[in-house]
């Protein structure tokens, strides 16, 4: 209970905050923020039954950005005009397997498409698909620059539709890192930006993390499991790439965690949570279970796209040599665990810390909301991103940071 009193009191904040600094999207940010955080203010499903009765068409014009990207720009025609605030959200995307179709984004929240949600608030939605699928980041804020353009030349083309009075650039994961930059990068081009569970504070350290739990997980339960070779931080086969498509891998993942947990009482389990720091209470095997086959698919699913975009290996437990702890024969782990450190890693890390890590230096509004127990982007990319502000932003108190306690989940 004192919980959510905190948040609402918080949240209050929040809106007298945009209200003073940015006016207008005081309010779409509280709605979305309340979105992302599942049970504080969520709508009830009549009342958004309601809302959404009452926007009966729309406007929306689809296309194909320069880049390739698709998007879409809708409009919640009937109202659109008369709002006395016109706010569209921008949507950024996130992660995608770079071997998936391109499509526009069909993300829900709590089974609520998110353009459903945006439009029965009264606003306007526009999202983009990335030119590709992967590791687009670099790409991605390009991608949304060109879709700002795209949105100014559809107002300015169509006068019967008023312009929007802010447009605000929202994204999760993936996409809040895309978000983050994007403002950085080109300040003025939104007016206010959300960003949630995303990796922005040390993107390199989140490679790391997932070339730890790779050899990690190769160590404890074996470098291949019913057939199926786990590859390395080096390099995934497609026949590994298919299995885990296919459900193959995760099925065979899942075996062996199972049969640990049954048979040697989780040991292994545990050892490799610990080693991997991953945030997973393992007295709860199914919720542990499911996390350790989440973390998993990103080193067997991402690997071969991330060296490809950053011109070489990122991974390097080699040199110098990381110490890892929390098994029951430390001296012996590290000892065989795997060491890697390929060629081109030197250009890859430049490329990482030139392409892909935040300033910090921030001239727009932003909101950032992180769950303490984020088994993908780990919560500490929060509080060095409020660092990087804190030191390199003339204007610090232009973040706002929400942190979300609960179980093992990714927004």
């Amino acid at each position: 209970v004192c919980f959510f009193v905190n948040q609402k009191i918080t949240v209050m904040k929040i809106e007298n905050y945009f209200r003073r600094k940015f006016l207008f999207a005081g309010i779409l940010l509280l709605g979305v923020l309340c979105a992302c955080q599942e049970t504080l203010m969520e709508p009830a499903p009549d009342e958004l039954s309601a809302e959404k009765s009452a926007v009966t068409a729309s406007v929306a014009p689809m296309g194909t950005l320069p880049s390739g990207a698709l998007y879409e720009i809708v409009l919640p025609v009937p109202v659109w005009n008369a709002l006395p605030q016109r706010v569209i959200l921008v949507y950024a995307p996130g992660y995608e397997d770079a071997d998936s179709p391109l499509e526009l984004p069909d993300d829900v929240l709590e089974n609520i498409p998110i353009k459903d949600f945006v439009l029965s608030k009264g606003m306007g939605y526009a999202a983009t698909s990335y030119r590709e699928n992967g590791l687009v980041v670099v790409d991605g804020v390009e991608d949304v620059i060109m879709l700002r353009a795209t949105i100014q030349n559809y107002f300015d083309t169509n006068p019967q539709y008023l312009a929007p009075h802010a447009v605000v650039l929202v994204g999760p994961s993936e996409g809040g890192l895309v978000t983050v930059l994007t403002i950085e990068q080109f300040p003025g081009y939104f007016d206010a930006a959300i960003a949630t569970c995303c990796p922005i504070g040390d993107f390199y350290g989140q490679l790391q993390y997932y070339g730890d739990a790779h050899v990690l997980f190769k160590y404890f339960f074996g470098p291949s499991i019913n057939g199926i070779n786990l590859g390395s931080p080096k390099r995934i086969s497609k026949h590994t790439m298919d299995a885990w498509d296919d459900e193959s891998l995760p099925d065979a993942i899942e075996e062996v965690l199972r049969h640990d947990y049954m048979y040697n009482s989780g040991n292994k389990v545990r050892q490799f949570v610990d080693c991997a720091n991953i945030p997973v209470d393992v007295a709860y095997p199914e919720r542990t279970i499911r996390v350790i086959k989440e973390v998993i698919r990103y080193p067997i699913k991402a690997t071969n796209d991330a060296v490809a975009r950053m011109g070489g290996n990122p991974f390097n437990n080699k040199l110098p040599m990381r110490e890892y702890s929390g098994s029951d024969n430390d001296r012996k782990l590290n000892l065989t665990v795997e060491r890697i450190k390929r060629k081109g890693w030197d250009t890859a890390a430049q490329n990482v810390a030139l392409l892909y890590e935040t300033s910090g230096v921030l001239s727009t509004p932003l909101i950032t909301v992180h769950k303490l127990n984020d088994h993908i982007t780990f919560y500490k990319h929060q509080t060095d991103y409020i660092s990087k502000v804190n030191e390199n932003s003339p204007w610090p108190q232009l973040l706002i940071h929400i942190s979300v306690p609960g179980e093992c989940a990714h927004c």
